[in-house]
């Protein structure tokens, strides 16, 4: 099989050049993806009204919820990938992309039905206010009926970035997310559908990017081609998948369990706390995401390099990729701290809302570094097949300290304890995943159980 021209070898080459190379397109892509749900909030906020925004920004955690585990999944199937294209293991790789295809088609639907039943009982319980509670329910009952889209892009992204293919998402996704735009107006302005409208322009731009994802996996010179008469689960496959998937899986459903009971605090304190909350998630998600990027290629680089077995190669990779995430990390606290108001003002005009934005802002950008520090080492320890460590560590830092810390100090200060509470998690999450990478002894076994692999044992 021949590699398609976008894919990056990341085992030759400068360490450095290759996880930069392999960071912009993705970097990019990933930027463009989160402006299918940013642009919902900005057209409701601007064109609609704040209780709109809460709509919106009170729904992201429960969709994340129901989502997070598959986007687990996924992670685990991109390892495999990185590994197997490393190994040069061509039809195991074949067997890793229809096993991850067929679950998809599985969970999809099964997402889809639980999540809009189950859409007014998680609002009730988080105490949505009366005039947030409707358009919340609308917008999540939209959004569910067509999350396959969404689990099945985030696949097709697993696959082309396991193969080091970060371009062709990235093409992808200008096309989609102009569409998403142009719908969110159109529903919104033209047709005056309000937060309906902006749900069925994402699902609508989604399956568009599905389409065109599969078009290109299947065509071209590609080193893997989905065919429906290899749909099947190999339980083998099945097996690697769930245990390199379901910590990270884990981990995510975790987190958003844990945001959704910081939400039901925020909810506790008004609409323009609400408001105020996701305009800074949403400001937020663009800021971090060169950070979360170069954990991305990281486990990219190391699953690559690990399968290869070149155990120094990946000591100087993850040495690059630490010391550009915590230089951009250091670059974008300076910038949101002092001037986090204008991108705020995108997505509100009232200046109460910004202003308990720029509240969280002065209390949590401080604190990116220690989110960089943790997507790094955790990216290498996942890339050698250890994914439980790193899901460990998120949900301890999540349940015994953003958690009871948002509970007890939003009592004692108001709402900017919920603010601390999540600069007290990134924080631990530094520390105890720079401990445990250079003194956990996981890095023996992985190579043990590498060579094991290797030689088919």
């Amino acid at each position: 099989m021949r590699k398609h021209s976008s894919n990056i070898d990341m085992t030759t080459g400068s360490p450095a050049q290759k996880i930069v190379m392999f960071c912009i397109p993705l970097l990019l892509g990933n930027i463009l993806q989160q402006l299918y749900n940013t642009v919902d909030s900005m057209v409701v906020g601007r064109f609609i009204n704040s209780n709109a925004l809460a709509a919106v920004g009170t729904s992201t955690p429960i969709i994340h919820l129901m989502v997070s585990f598959f986007t687990g999944l996924s992670a685990g199937s991109s390892i495999l990938i990185s590994q197997e294209i490393g190994g040069k293991r061509y039809e195991q790789l074949s067997k890793v992309i229809h096993t991850i295809i067929a679950l998809t088609l599985s969970v999809g639907g099964l997402i889809a039905v639980t999540g809009a039943l189950l859409t007014p009982v998680i609002l009730r319980l988080l105490n949505t206010p009366a005039d947030v509670f409707r358009l919340a329910q609308t917008y999540m009952v939209v959004t569910f009926i067509g999350i396959i889209s969404l689990l099945a892009f985030n696949l097709i992204n697993a696959i082309l970035h396991g193969a080091g293919d970060a371009k062709s998402p990235f093409v992808i996704l200008v096309i989609c997310c102009g569409i998403n735009i142009a719908l969110d107006l159109f529903f919104v302005l033209v047709c005056g559908w309000g937060v309906a409208g902006v749900a069925w322009a994402t699902v609508f731009a989604q399956t568009c990017s599905v389409v065109f994802g599969l078009w290109r996996i299947n065509t071209g010179d590609s080193i893997f081609r989905i065919s429906v008469s290899k749909l099947r689960f190999h339980r083998d496959i099945l097996r690697s998948i769930l245990r390199l998937g379901i910590p990270s899986g884990t981990q995510n459903a975790f987190n958003s369990i844990g945001a959704i009971l910081v939400q039901g605090v925020i909810n506790s304190f008004g609409p323009v706390i609400m408001a105020a909350n996701i305009a800074v998630i949403k400001v937020d998600s663009f800021c971090t995401m060169p950070i979360m990027t170069f954990g991305m290629a990281t486990t990219v680089f190391v699953g690559q390099n690990f399968g290869a077995g070149k155990r120094e190669r990946i000591r100087e990779g993850v040495y690059a990729a630490l010391i550009l995430s915590v230089g951009i990390s250091i670059v974008i606290s300076v910038i949101l701290f002092f001037f986090g108001n204008y991108p705020l003002a995108l997505f509100t005009g009232e200046q109460s809302v910004i202003s308990a934005g720029m509240d969280k802002f002065h209390r949590v950008a401080p604190f990116y570094f220690g989110m960089a520090v943790f997507g790094v080492f955790a990216g290498a320890i996942r890339g050698q097949g250890y994914a439980v460590a790193p899901m460990v560590i998120g949900t301890v830092t999540m349940f015994l300290g953003r958690v009871p810390v948002a509970f007890l100090l939003s009592r004692a200060i108001g709402a900017n304890g919920i603010h601390w509470s999540l600069s007290v998690q990134w924080a631990f999450e530094a520390v105890i995943i720079v401990f445990y990478y250079y003194f956990g002894g996981w890095q023996k076994r992985a190579e043990k159980k590498r060579r094991r692999r290797e030689n088919g044992t």
